[in-house]
Formats: C-alpha cells, sequence, structure tokens
C-alpha cells in the first residue's frame, strides 16, 4: 500500500479522530492569535456532547457567541459540498468552518467559513438541495435524502482563510485586538 493510500484509508475510517485533532489544532491556532492581539481577552471554548444540534464547538470572545459546525477536508480533496442541519442554521452566531489540512501530518493548510454577522444566522440554505444520506438507497435505488438536511457548495464559502482572518470572521476582531 502506498503512502497516498494509507493515509486517505485512515482518513476516511478514523474521520471522527481526524476531526477531532483538527477542531484542537483550530481552537489552539484561534486561542494563540487572540492572545498575540490582546493577552487579557479570553477566548471561551465550549464542547459538544452530544452531536443532535448540529454543532460541535461553542466559542466565546466578549459577549459574543459562535456555535460552530466543524468539517473538514485534506488539500487534495475534492468535497465539493457540506451538509448542514437546517435547525442549526437558523440558531444565531451559527457558522460553518471547514479545516483544510496536509493528509499526512494533519497540518492546517487553511480555513473555509460559512456564516453571517457573529450575532445573526448564517445566510439561509433553506432552498439549497436536500443533502443525500451516505450510502443508503431506497427499494427504488435511489439514494435517500435527508429532509432536514442541507448541501452549502463549497464555493459558497469565504476563504482560504488564514487564522487570524478566522477569527475576524467569527468574531469581528480588529486586529489592535479590541471587540
Amino acid at each position: 500500500m502506498t503512502d497516498t493510500t494509507q493515509y486517505r484509508k485512515a482518513l476516511a475510517e478514523r474521520s471522527s479522530y481526524v476531526e477531532n485533532v483538527l477542531v484542537h489544532r483550530m481552537v489552539a491556532s484561534l486561542a494563540g492569535e487572540l492572545w498575540r492581539r490582546d493577552p487579557t481577552m479570553p477566548l471561551h471554548i465550549f464542547n459538544s456532547e452530544v452531536d443532535d444540534s448540529g454543532f460541535d464547538l461553542v466559542l466565546g470572545c466578549g459577549t459574543k457567541l459562535r456555535y460552530i459546525q466543524v468539517k473538514q477536508v485534506h488539500t487534495k480533496g475534492a468535497a465539493s459540498k457540506f451538509s448542514v442541519r437546517l435547525d442549526f442554521t437558523r440558531m444565531p452566531g451559527s457558522c460553518l468552518v471547514v479545516v483544510v489540512h496536509t493528509e499526512n501530518d494533519l497540518m492546517v493548510d487553511h480555513f473555509l467559513f460559512y456564516g453571517g454577522a457573529v450575532h445573526e444566522p448564517m445566510p439561509s440554505v433553506e432552498d439549497n438541495k436536500a443533502s443525500i444520506l451516505p450510502g443508503k438507497r431506497g427499494i427504488d435505488g435511489n439514494r435517500k435524502t435527508r429532509p432536514h438536511y442541507r448541501d452549502v457548495k463549497r464555493n459558497k464559502f469565504r476563504g482560504p482563510l488564514t487564522v487570524a482572518e478566522l477569527l475576524d470572521a467569527l468574531f469581528g476582531v480588529a486586529h489592535e485586538g479590541r471587540t
């Protein structure tokens, strides 16, 4: 098995592990960038114990909260869309962050961001195509849809973003550090 094949197989089989590593890298990078800008401004970090609300993580900066669904794709990945739960998209501060990473060492290359202003829900995806349930087909042979999920096309995301640009997208934090 070639190294590329081995990494791609592991990425598919261990996607929860990979996403967890990448969430930690993203949070550490955001906290470091905020610290660089203003060491008195804390980044509050809350993890979702159960993934039934559509978000993986809640980050707070000052009085601003972001409910974040994290997606991941490697730099050579061809994902053209990302699925999101409709109820989640209506929450104030909801957003999607895609962590684009290298496949051989899980280093963050850049980020993609889909969301609105910090206190607003993300832009509506109600009219987007319903997400397809991976690997599931109905009796008729057609893939089953997920009626409460919508696909957001990759070209609708802002990016590629650096960690500094992601911090600004999440919280509108000025480079001088004050919110």
